[in-house]
């Protein structure tokens, strides 16, 4: 009689790291058509350094090995004028060998439920949504094993790149490429953050730790300045989604009603897509962004993605409708980039 091997399930300590690291490229490396294996300072940078943290619940067999995992990345979210915390799920894997013989109980299931009895919660310090980009298997067992909901579609938005260069634009707005985060962010922001609902917190720290800090990471920032006050940014990034090539708007910022920083900034991304022999400026986010209707102004036009939002709201008078009617998510509010 084959005996049942004893699992045990226990949150991330410090130490593990290596562990997780090797079952996550052992298990993706199985399923994952070019799956590259991530390094420990990859891992590092999203668990470790991240300002808002990392959160894992893990599975180990007898050995210690990693044979599940349900992790996260937290995220800083300006709520109404209160900071709180919000979190990416990401990373999220069962190993194959062990799935069917935990069939009824779920592995996947058992390490993601106290996963959020032990960070998602309507209180400080807790996670007040859990979002995501589930793969189609793991959208099934979410939704009916742990309350997933349809939070929103992601929207492809794109141009061609001749035609946004030849924007006009006003030339008391200079836009510039820089080689990091540019001075005036923090400022910036809490501008822009009036009387928003909810907005991910893209101040120094976080814009620091997201672009000019990632291992191997390559992102090109632009500035748009008015004088000597900053009155815009924008990260980009070459790459293929979806099978499209293109130059990526990852993320950007303008001062409230700033249209002519907007448009500057378009053009200046579009230069630089030209640069790279790219005909397309891209970008990809939920339709409760800001600049929805600026950026169709300018000439992008409105694409499907296959890329949808998942997720559960912790905070009782905010369900899912009202995140995906008021968050703004960016490209670089995902990890596909």
């Amino acid at each position: 009689m084959t005996r049942t091997p004893e699992i045990t399930l226990r949150e991330y300590q410090p130490g593990c790291g290596e562990a997780i690291l090797a079952a996550f490229n052992r298990i993706l490396g199985q399923v994952q058509v070019d799956f590259s294996p991530r390094s420990l300072a990859e891992w590092r940078w999203r668990f470790v350094d991240n300002p808002a943290g990392g959160r894992a619940s893990l599975a180990l067999d007898e050995q210690g090995r990693v044979l599940a995992q349900y992790a996260g990345l937290g995220v800083r979210l300006l709520l109404e004028g209160q900071e709180v915390l919000i979190s990416q799920s990401v990373d999220s894997f069962c190993d194959p060998v062990v799935r069917g013989g935990l069939a009824r109980a779920g592995l996947f299931v058992q390490v993601g439920r106290p996963y959020a009895e032990r960070h998602a919660f309507d209180g400080q310090g807790e996670d007040r949504l859990m979002y995501g980009l589930p793969v189609s298997s793991a959208w099934r067992v979410g939704r009916d094993h742990l309350q997933y909901s349809m939070l929103s579609p992601l929207w492809r938005l794109e141009g061609e790149a001749a035609a946004l260069e030849g924007l006009e634009v006003d030339a008391e707005v200079c836009v510039q490429t820089c080689g990091a985060v540019p001075e005036g962010v923090d400022a910036l922001f809490a501008g822009a953050a009036s009387g928003q609902s909810a907005l991910v917190i893209k101040d120094r720290r976080y814009l620091a730790w997201r672009y000019d800090d990632r291992p191997q990471g390559e992102y090109l920032w632009l500035r748009a300045q008015r004088g000597q006050e900053l009155v815009g940014w924008m990260v980009l990034a070459t790459g293929a989604l979806e099978g499209r090539q293109a130059l990526w708007v990852l993320d950007s910022l303008v001062g409230r009603g700033d249209e002519v920083a907007q448009r500057a900034l378009m053009a200046g991304a579009a230069r630089q897509a030209r640069a790279r022999g790219l005909d397309t400026l891209a970008q990809i986010g939920t339709d409760a962004c800001r600049e929805w209707e600026g950026l169709q102004d300018l000439g992008l036009r409105v694409v499907p993605s296959g890329y949808s939002f998942a997720g559960r709201s912790y905070m009782p008078r905010r369900p899912v409708a009202w995140w995906a009617e008021h968050l703004s998510l960016s490209l670089g509010d995902t990890d596909l980039i």
